[in-house]
């Protein structure tokens, strides 16, 4: 499967250690598919209104869910989501099976995930059965310091995820998709680690002589994301089978060294 991540924040450090456990996507608040978003919790802070009624929109949807991991600083969540009860984050110095964590919750939520010595580390909330849910989580799961625990990070991770549709429909698109040379391009220029985000068209035109309009570029590059070839910053192992499969390994060298040339 694969799960959103806030292109504004795609270089936060928690996103960092999610990308080698799962298939990250780049996501805007107005462009979210259905499934799940990451989110660090401080960040509740950081997103204005319209980004937060964005967030709640997409919350309606009883297929998404929102998960939020540490960073926190103490808050309610009932002051950013449509809940009718309280769900506080305060500080604790606490641990769970002997990993460290520093903040707790108190709510009256039946739908608990983690606790230990009466105190809660994480809930599921629904205002109800026709919303998505909001799952907190307060421990650190995504901390690059814990990464003795990694094993076991992972796996308290997997037990998170209540909703998986967004791998559902990447699933069913897969069997009638097919790469075609646009496809291939771009597997190469990720290959070669060029920058995708701007000009796309152009560099296509640049490395390999093809003219294509920049929406046309855009989608292909959407479908190798959907169809998890390519994730947001490289080649997804995915990618790199169809490298081994095709050999493009020498075209990705190519590119490379050209690209530092002209660097240079």
């Amino acid at each position: 499967m694969f799960v959103q991540i806030l292109d504004e924040y795609k270089n936060r450090t928690e996103y960092r250690v999610l990308k080698g456990f799962y298939n990250c996507q780049i996501a805007n608040l107005d462009a979210l598919q259905k499934g799940v978003l990451v989110l660090p919790g401080i960040l509740l802070n950081r997103i204005d209104k319209e980004q937060l009624n964005l967030l709640n929109i997409w919350l309606e949807d009883s297929n998404n869910q929102l998960i939020l991991t540490p960073t926190w600083i103490e808050m309610n969540l009932k002051n950013f989501f449509d809940s009718s009860i309280d769900i506080l984050v305060t500080k604790t110095d606490s641990s769970f099976d002997k990993i460290p964590v520093g903040y707790k919750i108190e709510a009256t939520v039946k739908d608990t995930i983690f606790q230990q010595d009466g105190k809660i580390f994480g809930v599921n909330y629904r205002r109800n059965t026709g919303t998505g849910l909001i799952t907190v989580v307060t421990l650190p799961l995504l901390d690059y310091r814990l990464i003795q625990f990694e094993y076991k990070l992972k796996i308290l991770f997997d037990s998170l995820f209540q909703v998986d549709v967004a791998a559902q429909e990447s699933t069913v698109e897969i069997k009638n998709f097919a790469l075609n040379d646009i496809h291939i391009y771009l597997i190469i220029l990720s290959g070669a680690q060029v920058d995708l985000v701007n000009q796309m068209s152009e560099k296509i035109k640049k490395y390999f002589g093809v003219t294509v309009d920049e929406e046309t570029a855009m989608g292909m590059y959407k479908d190798l994301v959907a169809h998890q070839y390519i994730n947001s910053d490289a080649l997804t192992n995915k990618g790199m089978d169809v490298v081994k499969e095709r050999k493009l390994k020498s075209f990705i060298q190519v590119v490379k060294k050209r690209g530092e040339k002209e660097d240079g």
